[in-house]
């Protein structure tokens, strides 16, 4: 039985920084990712870290990575999708972005004007079923919790509810 040792003999090149560069540009061929997302999927395929910042600063050079734009685009689509401003700071936040990134673009895409508008065309969206409860105060509160778990804020979803 090959011991670790022998394995890695075997693969050198698995090691290699322009192995883990010919990796990265694989990924991204497929998609955007975030700095986090690739040097997760990279560490998955075993390089090592330096390696893997070795070749995350070259796609950096080469701009194939940039975690602003990855983050414009992913906040962007999100609010489009009828998304909430916490709702976007998590998922963005979870993709390993930086935090005063994350603010900055959720107060872009999320004013609580446009939360608003966003809120009342999805209660309008929803509009048949909510109309299925006959309770005024039932049905407000199926609302305030649907639009709460699509991350928005309170006072938007409130002035949204009141104007339903």
């Amino acid at each position: 039985m090959p011991d670790d040792h022998s394995r890695q003999n075997k693969h050198p090149s698995l090691h290699s920084a322009s192995a883990a560069l010919s990796g990265a540009l694989h990924i991204l061929a497929r998609r955007d990712h975030t700095c986090q997302e690739l040097a997760v999927k990279l560490r998955a395929k075993g390089f090592a870290r330096s390696t893997i910042d070795h070749a995350l600063k070259r796609c950096r050079d080469l701009g194939y990575l940039d975690d602003d734009r990855v983050a414009g685009a992913m906040a962007g689509q999100l609010a489009r999708r009828g998304y909430g401003p916490l709702r976007i700071r998590q998922t963005l936040l979870q993709k390993g972005l930086d935090e005063g990134l994350v603010d900055r673009l959720t107060g872009q895409w999320c004013g609580e004007d446009e939360q608003v508008r966003t809120a009342r065309r999805l209660l309008e969206k929803r509009r048949s079923r909510l109309d299925r409860e006959n309770d005024a105060w039932k049905r407000r509160q199926k609302a305030y919790r649907y639009l709460a778990g699509r991350g928005f804020e309170a006072d938007a979803i409130h002035r949204a509810i009141d104007g339903f």
